[in-house]
């Protein structure tokens, strides 16, 4: 399909509330898609001449593919029920540092959402970026980290604090309007974070930016917004961003064959956080972004977090669901958090076995064993067919080998993080001591 950039308007609602909206034409062969993107300029347009244009010009690309993502359909829309083809025309200040990167955008878009991409760099456009005065708020920041209101970005946050008592940490949000879940759950979370560690940390409430058309729901495409609007941030302190996320999503070891590609996120996997590195060097950007937990399972960075008090009290301020509002499929408990059935309550659930978790699940886990006629299981059963394989050295290496992670130096560490995880995912169904999955994992 093709879609064009069409207009750049700022819109002027008040003081704090200042947004530039990206007009969005997307044709495909039975109609045509009028979409749009809103970016909330404050407080991030007071970082304007300050940093490189193409700080900026990241961000913009980064929400107009969030909402190119948002906005059309898989279902409808896609090839083979997941891949769509988007050929786009795009407008975009400092547009020729992104034409010479065109193939790596490409390639880093199409791993990161499973579709294809194609992009034709077709000139500069001006932005006149309203004049914010830049508080000494942001002065003396020291790191950058990506904070979606979940349990391992709580974690980040606690960890540099408490390593760094000198040190001042940035908390970069993004929300989008459609789906408001993860801006509480940020500003719950935050507010612990405050109260314990005061001035130390440094924030902005979430930025909002909204596609003007929500129609597809798998939003692979939103950690470039919050690496993009994180980058901006440490542009301007000269430092890193970190992206805390455990190892066994990250890296997301697909369960079965059939789960491999589009059928495994890739927000904050090795090669994309690899290909998003390359990017910025290549438009000109110093920022280094990492992982430093990588290579740790969710339960490790539990075990290891600095201040084990704040984390147990915040524990369930924080929400790791993917499926946090289907709460039909929430048999045992409809007003819960979190249901339970998807793969990051699971790790969720293995991770705080054995200390104080008050997060409420919708199902137990004999539950949806019972329900494996109904599609609500079939990540569980997915998980528990994987666990009982039993995958050799060679037979991991050889799927992360078509996962495409063969130069990897390290890739036996990767390995290594697989069996851990196995083994961490394991030993919480043995905990649940379940005679009907027991007896199905061969245990009894």
């Amino acid at each position: 399909m093709k879609i064009e950039t069409t207009t750049y308007t700022i819109r002027d609602f008040s003081k704090k509330d200042i947004r530039l909206n990206i007009g969005l034409s997307i044709t495909t062969d039975v109609d045509v898609i009028n979409s749009s993107v809103d970016i909330q300029l404050y407080p991030i347009a007071s970082f304007q001449g300050r940093i490189p244009e193409e700080a900026f010009s990241l961000l913009l690309l980064s929400a107009i593919v969030y909402s190119i993502d948002r906005s059309v359909n898989r279902h409808k829309y896609s090839i083979d029920g997941w891949t769509r083809e988007f050929d786009v025309d795009i407008n975009l200040p400092a547009c020729d540092r992104f034409k010479q990167s065109k193939t790596d955008i490409e390639q880093m878009l199409s791993f990161l959402t499973g579709d294809y991409w194609c992009f034709n760099f077709a000139g500069d456009t001006v932005v006149e970026y309203p004049n914010i005065k830049l508080d000494a708020y942001y002065d003396n920041i020291t790191q950058v980290n990506l904070f979606s209101g979940g349990l391992d970005s709580l974690i980040g946050a606690i960890d540099y604090v408490a390593h760094n008592p000198n040190g001042k940490l940035y908390l970069s949000s993004h929300y989008d309007s459609y789906m408001t879940g993860p801006k509480i759950d940020q500003s719950r979370v935050r507010k612990e974070l405050i109260e314990e560690y005061g001035k130390s940390i440094v924030y902005h409430e979430g930025i909002c930016i909204t596609p003007g058309v929500s129609k597809e729901t798998s939003c692979r495409s939103r950690s470039l917004v919050f690496i993009a609007l994180a980058n901006i941030v440490a542009s301007y302190a000269k430092c890193d961003v970190v992206i805390p996320e455990n190892g066994s999503v990250s890296l997301n070891f697909p369960l079965s064959h059939s789960r491999r590609a589009a059928c495994s996120t890739r927000t904050t996997h090795p090669i994309f956080l690899s290909q998003f590195q390359t990017l910025l060097v290549k438009l000109g950007l110093s920022t280094r972004i990492y992982n430093p937990y990588e290579f740790m399972t969710k339960g490790e960075m539990v075990k290891d977090c600095a201040n084990m008090d704040l984390l147990i009290r915040t524990l369930p301020l924080s929400n790791s669901c993917g499926k946090r509002n289907m709460h039909q499929h929430m048999f045992d408990n409809s007003k819960a958090t979190h249901c339970a059935h998807c793969m990051p309550c699971m790790y969720r659930k293995a991770a705080t076995i054995g200390i104080k978790d008050l997060t409420s699940y919708g199902n137990k886990l004999q539950t949806i064993f019972l329900k494996k006629s109904n599609a609500v299981s079939n990540d569980f059963y997915a998980m528990l067919d994987f666990l009982k394989k039993d995958l050799t050295h060679d037979e991991i290496r050889r799927e992360l080998h078509v996962a495409g992670m063969a130069g990897f130096s390290d890739l036996d560490s990767y390995i290594d993080l697989v069996i851990r995880t196995r083994a961490e995912l394991s030993n919480m169904l043995r905990k649940e001591n379940s005679t009907l999955i027991n007896q199905y994992m061969g245990w009894e």
